[in-house]
């Protein structure tokens, strides 16, 4: 039997929780990303998907609906702890970002997921129970880690606190009362590749190793990219890849090939392999193409770069030939700011193209 409009309901929350049942009851209304009116919930209670759980739960909601106050153990208490919260916060805000952009990236879920970890000190403590120094503690304990870090787990802390007052969990949201310092980098970690450095390299184009890291500097390809480029997509005739990963701009965009490195493009292309770079018919993997050509090129030549570094050059010498800015992002893959450069400019091919071979 369903139960009567606006009496709430018990739903599951799915695996890797404690008490993954929960009692949720309307809260009023509220709109979502399509502007539509639905209804907004509170979650009254969590409970084991055990029998008795089950019962425990349907005798809370048909008690807060008929007003009778019910005697619940500690244990099944109507205040979630902040690991459930921060499970049902992360749930919904991924669900938006889907409904926004179509996808959520691997990266973002694991960077939110492994902040969540980064608070395991609260996990198990019911929400309304943790205090400003627990807090104070977690971002202590983390002072010595990035800016990037450090800011995902205020993100983290602060949606989630935020989620519970809107809850009625707590009153406030003390999150920004918490100072979060982080560790200054001293140095960059990425730098281009020096006017000398490419002399090196080209003075040694013969080799197929350096051949390689030219095409990633002319490219501007990140090395997921070129690992994962396909032949399919390569189109040697008309001078353009297509592919990307990462981010909207970036993915399945058009790569230009620069007169540069043609030739190299071409000698890696075998129609037989279903990826441009291949060993034995297969795609590189990281480890390998660390181990059998960034690291021997960079012994060899006497250079202390990183794969990213390739990309970094590619944009200098975008910006040392005065390449259109349009074009430029294009070719990189990076979002165009302002309504008329990301609606109304779309840089076709032959574009591309004379961009990329200025440099």
């Amino acid at each position: 039997m369903k139960n009567p409009p606006g009496y709430g309901t018990i739903v599951d929350l799915g695996k890797n929780r404690r008490r993954p049942l929960a009692v949720r009851v309307p809260n009023g209304k509220k709109f979502n990303k399509q502007g539509r009116e639905i209804i907004d919930y509170k979650y009254i209670g969590y409970f084991e998907r055990t029998p008795q759980g089950k019962t425990d739960a349907r005798i809370l909601l048909a008690n807060y609906n008929s007003g009778v106050a019910i005697d619940i153990p500690k244990s099944i208490s109507i205040y979630p702890t902040f690991g459930e919260l921060a499970g049902i916060w992360l749930e919904k805000h991924l669900g938006h970002i889907r409904i926004q952009k179509g996808s959520v990236s691997s990266q973002l879920t694991d960077s939110y997921n492994a902040a969540i970890k980064k608070c395991i000190s609260i996990h198990s403590k019911r929400i309304d129970s943790i205090r400003f120094q627990d807090i104070q503690d977690i971002a202590d304990s983390i002072g010595h880690m990035s800016a990037s870090t450090v800011s995902n787990v205020r993100t983290v802390l602060f949606e989630t606190f935020d989620f519970a007052r809107k809850q009625g969990y707590i009153e406030k949201n003390f999150i920004t009362d918490v100072d979060f310092l982080y560790k200054v980098k001293s140095d960059k970690i990425h730098s281009s590749f020096t006017r000398e450095e490419l002399s090196k390299l080209w003075d040694n184009c013969a080799d197929e190793k350096i051949q390689i890291v030219l095409v990633m500097a002319y490219t501007g390809l990140r090395i997921e990219e070129l690992f994962t480029m396909k032949t399919k997509n390569v189109f040697l005739e008309k001078r353009y890849m297509v592919g990307g990963v990462k981010t909207a701009a970036g993915k399945k965009r058009i790569i230009p090939i620069a007169e540069k490195i043609f030739p190299f493009v071409a000698a890696l292309f075998d129609s037989e392999n279903t990826y441009l770079l291949s060993h034995e018919g297969k795609r590189y993997y990281r480890h390998y193409f660390m181990d059998t050509v960034w690291n021997p090129v960079n012994t060899a030549l006497g250079m202390n770069h990183l794969p990213h570094d390739t990309r970094y050059t590619c944009a200098t010498l975008l910006d040392r030939a005065g390449a259109n800015e349009n074009c430029k992002k294009e070719i990189l893959g990076h979002a165009k700011s302002g309504v008329t450069n990301k609606v109304y400019v779309e840089k076709d091919l032959e574009d591309l193209v004379t961009t990329i071979n200025l440099i």
